[in-house]
């Protein structure tokens, strides 16, 4: 019984201080709000190897690791967002010829990635790996495919307009 009534005094005074400490982070009230649950869920449940005095220490450090999450799964959406726009063209209205010639402007900015930009790129978008997966089976991070992709679709997408000029 004591187990729970110490928790319910931590959850009444720290749960919207760990909102608003989440919602810093990922601007999204209900994201934040969900966050937070799962920060107390996951108290809950280690409750025993948690020490009191430690559990708001848990807390913030628990929501910073999830909102950094959120955030990179949003990035990585927008990532594809792009990617997609990129390859499907923006202009409804366009020809099939204007499609086909975008298509092979698309194909050759892709030559001028390095073959590891290339293989990320291929691996994220056109096999749907997760950054995490890529990471894993080439022993590099998440935040190095990240930049990776990103670099990769300036390249593609500085090509694509530099060849629109002419």
């Amino acid at each position: 019984m004591e187990k729970k009534s110490v928790f319910d005094r931590l959850f009444r005074s720290w749960y919207l201080e760990m909102v608003y400490f989440a919602c810093y982070f990922v601007k999204d009230k209900e994201t934040s709000k969900d966050i937070a649950s799962d920060a107390f869920e996951y108290l809950w449940r280690n409750y025993e190897k948690i020490d009191e005095s430690t559990a708001k220490s848990y807390l913030l450090s628990f929501i910073k690791t999830r909102c950094i999450d959120h955030i990179r799964k949003q990035n990585s959406r927008k990532d594809y967002a792009d990617f997609v726009r990129l390859i499907a063209g923006r202009l409804t209205e366009d020809t099939t010829k204007d499609k086909e010639m975008r298509y092979e402007k698309i194909q050759k900015g892709m030559e001028l990635l390095t073959n590891y930009n290339l293989s990320i790129l291929k691996s994220c978008y056109l096999e749907r790996k997760s950054y995490k997966e890529v990471a894993a089976e080439l022993g590099v991070s998440v935040s190095a495919i990240h930049k990776n992709i990103v670099k990769a679709l300036r390249i593609i997408r500085k090509y694509v307009a530099s060849e629109g000029d002419q």
